[in-house]
């Protein structure tokens, strides 16, 4: 079992625009690095705004764009961008509502916005989309009044405090005796992220970092020589674990406990698949072996799994003799 820390602010920003098209455009100084941030904030951002999804664009990592940002790191993307995005949709949603209520005259609370139109609850009536809204906002439209021109509004998220997600992992291993060789034959990793956005998004995230924890359990190593010269400079001396190693990994994702510290309760899932995985490997050995508490370094090369093995032999042989 394992309690990690995300979505690490202070801080995050994002603008949301609704064009005369009724495209959403969604600019972020948040950073995708293969997380697939791209799909979760255009869904947050469609579902609070009411808009289809299909219908969002997500820029990120333009400057010329967005003053300020904080890039992709400790698993915070979700947590701080995401919050931020509900909050400016959710405002667009806000300017979008009360400029219909003057075109349409009816009262807000009877209005709302299904698929990009604005619609009433209470009765079949006259609607108005949100390309019409946009285009009743430009600056020389007598339908702007007061109001700031454009259909958009800029949406900000701080917080002072990390959440905690949690798991576990569990590995059964396969030892060979004589070689020193570790086999993986499965593998399982629950993981607690308080709301998932996507599921999917965050089962690839988890096999993707028991990939890398596999690596970091009983391959991958810097090693250097006396001199301080490294001895692995190129994939023949540095090992990483391929499909081949790769055992099948069953994830089970839960909302038990949502995150109190935002609205939408969401807890980061970047790091839940590689955090525990070292231990869970070397217990796993340890387990095989009958030998609690016999790996002591990562990560369990053959050489050094031999070692551990001849060494306990020896003892053994020792106590017989003795």
């Amino acid at each position: 079992m394992f309690v990690e820390k995300s979505g690490l602010g202070p801080f995050d920003g994002v603008r949301v625009l609704v064009d005369v098209t009724g495209a959403v455009e969604v600019v972020t100084g948040a950073a995708s690095v293969g997380q697939g941030m791209e799909t979760v904030v255009a869904q947050i951002c469609a579902d609070a705004l009411g808009v289809d999804y299909a219908k969002i664009r997500v820029i990120h990592g333009r400057t010329d764009r967005i003053d300020h940002g904080a890039g992709a790191f400790a698993s915070r993307v979700t947590v701080m961008t995401g919050e931020a995005t509900r909050v400016a949709a959710a405002k667009v949603r806000a300017k979008a509502i009360e400029v219909a209520t003057e075109l349409l005259q009816v009262r807000a609370e009877l209005l709302d916005v299904i698929d990009g139109e604005i619609v009433r609850t209470d009765v079949t009536g006259p609607s108005i989309s949100l390309a019409e809204v946009a285009r009743a906002l430009l600056p020389a439209a007598p339908t702007r009044g007061n109001r700031a021109p454009g259909l958009s509004a800029e949406g900000w998220f701080h917080t002072d405090h990390m959440n905690y997600p949690y798991g576990v992992h569990i590995a059964v291993a396969n030892v060979d005796r004589e070689t020193g060789a570790v086999r993986i034959e499965s593998y399982l990793a629950a993981y607690d992220v308080g709301k998932a956005v996507n599921p999917m998004l965050i089962e690839g995230q988890i096999v993707g970092g028991c990939a890398q924890g596999l690596g970091g359990a009983l391959f991958e190593e810097f090693l250097y020589d006396g001199r301080g010269e490294p001895l692995s400079v190129s994939f023949a001396d540095y090992l990483m674990p391929t499909v081949r190693e790769m055992p099948p990994v069953d994830v089970l994702i839960t909302e038990d406990a949502p995150s109190p510290l935002n609205p939408l309760g969401l807890k980061g899932a970047g790091e839940g698949g590689a955090n525990a995985a070292g231990a869970a490997i070397a217990a796993a050995i340890d387990a095989a072996l009958g030998m609690p508490g016999a790996v002591t370094q990562l990560p369990v090369t053959p050489q050094r799994l031999k070692q551990i093995i001849d060494k306990a032999a020896g003892s053994c042989s020792s106590c017989r003799t003795g």
